[in-house]
C-alpha cells in the first residue's frame, strides 16, 4: 500500500515541531501555523505553554469568491494581526510553523504579508 503525500506531509511537521520544541520555558515562543486545504487557508497562533490554539483565522470566514489562492490567503495577515493586537500580542515574536508545506505560494504569500504587517519570526 502507498503512503499519501499527506501522510509524508504530517511525517515531515511531526520531525519540524521536535526541533521547535524546546525543554526551557525561557526560550518557547508563540508559534504561527497554517493549514490548507485544496478550497481554504488556515492560520492559527499557537500558546506552548498552554498548549492550546489562542486565536485563528481563515477564509471561510470572507465572503469573496475563490478562496484557496495567494490573494486570498495574504488578505488573511491584516485580519490575523488585528487579532493579535486585541489580545497584545503584536510585539512579541514569533515561530513561522509551514506545518510541513514547502514555502512557497499561499504559505510564502501569507508569511510575507504578515512581515509587512510588522510581526517578527
Amino acid at each position: 500500500m502507498q503512503k499519501s503525500r499527506n501522510y509524508y506531509r504530517k511525517v515531515k511537521h511531526v520531525r519540524i515541531l521536535k526541533k521547535l520544541k524546546s525543554n526551557r520555558e525561557d526560550k518557547q515562543k508563540y508559534r504561527i501555523g497554517v493549514y490548507k486545504s485544496l478550497r481554504n487557508f488556515y492560520a492559527y497562533i499557537f500558546d506552548p505553554w498552554k498548549n492550546k490554539v489562542i486565536t485563528s483565522v481563515s477564509t471561510l470566514d470572507k465572503s469573496n469568491g475563490y478562496k484557496g489562492n495567494i490573494v486570498s490567503a495574504s488578505s488573511l495577515a491584516p485580519d490575523l494581526y488585528k487579532k493579535m493586537k486585541k489580545l497584545n500580542l503584536e510585539n512579541e515574536s514569533y515561530i513561522f510553523d509551514r506545518s510541513g508545506y514547502l514555502f512557497h505560494g499561499r504559505v510564502k504569500a501569507f508569511a510575507n504579508a504578515l512581515r509587512d504587517q510588522g510581526v517578527k519570526f
